[in-house]
């Protein structure tokens, strides 16, 4: 892809075999150093202008197949917003959604060609919203979907967008794609099987707005990094709010959301009835009572031992179980037991 002088001595089967070994030496690079990272997101970020100087392209789209939705999501597009996420269904109508329906490789030199586009599928066109809201022109696209395993298992799709050169995406570049796709498939299916252990309930913060879903994947990752509690790691280096955490989970929970109000002050009887490492250690506490009903307060909500345990220490009451995090739930505890441990 490197554009070699040309000269009387030069000889154009010569050139044509340095500009595929400067090539294959920067894409080993790149690949060196995606393999070296835990975050893809990141790295794709930091490595986006060196792909699209490599492939000669102006801009990249790297879409991550999220398998509950069924659809492709964008995890990096240069000149867009970043925080918007871009979701597309796996189906023929679209470029993305074509080469991850049918796991193949497209090259079109002219996306506004409608004739271009009948000769590859018939269904698939080229929805240029985001041209229209970027005022960008997308001219030529090379797309290549990211496979992993003997099952060819979907991973992603990646795009590259306007060829500088020649104004086409060669075989050079076909054959570079498909070796950095290689990669990326590879190094995104690990990163997926390591994001499987995110609680499912956090997962809800993406869903609702209160964090974008690339920002709840680097704050997983940090949080491992520096083994910290996630919900610490959101609350203070993310910012996220404690009650649109609270309630954003509560309702995912099915369940009330319990903040720590400033003028709550726990029950002496009531903490009675549970000693502090047992709280601790299974995250529930007795909160306060309204006649016969005593209100507990919780951060595992799914867990049964813990609905035995506080029908065991309130066998004459009935309970109402209210979500609270993580963050509340311990300064609950150091205001029922002040100096225990």
């Amino acid at each position: 892809m490197t554009q070699t002088q040309s000269g009387p001595d030069r000889n154009p089967q010569m050139e044509r075999m340095q500009d595929r070994l400067d090539f294959a030496r920067k894409l080993q690079a790149l690949t060196n150093k995606i393999h070296g990272t835990d975050n893809i997101t990141q790295i794709m970020l930091d490595l986006s202008a060196e792909i699209s100087e490599l492939f000669q392209c102006e801009r990249l789209t790297l879409y991550v197949y999220n398998k509950e939705r069924g659809a492709l999501v964008s995890k990096v597009k240069t000149g867009i917003d970043a925080d918007k996420d871009l979701v597309l269904p796996v189906n023929r109508q679209s470029i993305a959604g074509y080469v991850a329906a049918t796991r193949s490789t497209v090259r079109i030199d002219n996306l506004n060609d409608p004739a271009e586009l009948e000769r590859i599928d018939p269904e698939l066109h080229f929805f240029n919203q985001v041209d229209t809201i970027t005022g960008f022109k997308s001219k030529q696209m090379l797309a290549a979907p990211l496979l992993q395993g003997a099952n060819k298992e979907l991973v992603g799709v990646l795009q590259l967008i306007n060829q500088h050169a020649d104004g086409r995406f060669d075989r050079v570049a076909e054959e570079g794609l498909e070796a950095l796709t290689a990669t990326l498939s590879l190094a995104l299916a690990q990163r997926i099987k390591s994001t499987a252990l995110l609680p499912k309930r956090y997962e809800v913060l993406a869903a609702e707005g209160v964090i974008s879903a690339a920002e709840l994947e680097l704050a997983q990752r940090w949080a491992q990094r520096k083994n910290k509690d996630l919900e610490q790691v959101l609350v203070e280096d993310f910012h996220v709010a404690l009650a649109a955490m609270g309630a954003a989970m509560a309702h995912h929970c099915n369940l009330a959301y319990q903040p720590l109000a400033q003028s709550w002050y726990p029950s002496a009887e009531l903490a009675k009835k549970v000693n502090r490492a047992n709280a601790e250690q299974q995250q529930w506490l007795p909160h306060s009572q309204e006649g016969n009903i005593v209100v507990l307060v919780t951060t595992e909500p799914d867990n049964r031992l813990n609905k035995q345990n506080m029908n065991r220490a309130f066998p004459y009451n009935e309970l109402a179980v209210r979500f609270t995090t993580r963050t509340e739930f311990d300064r609950m505890l150091n205001l029922s037991w002040p100096g225990a441990r």
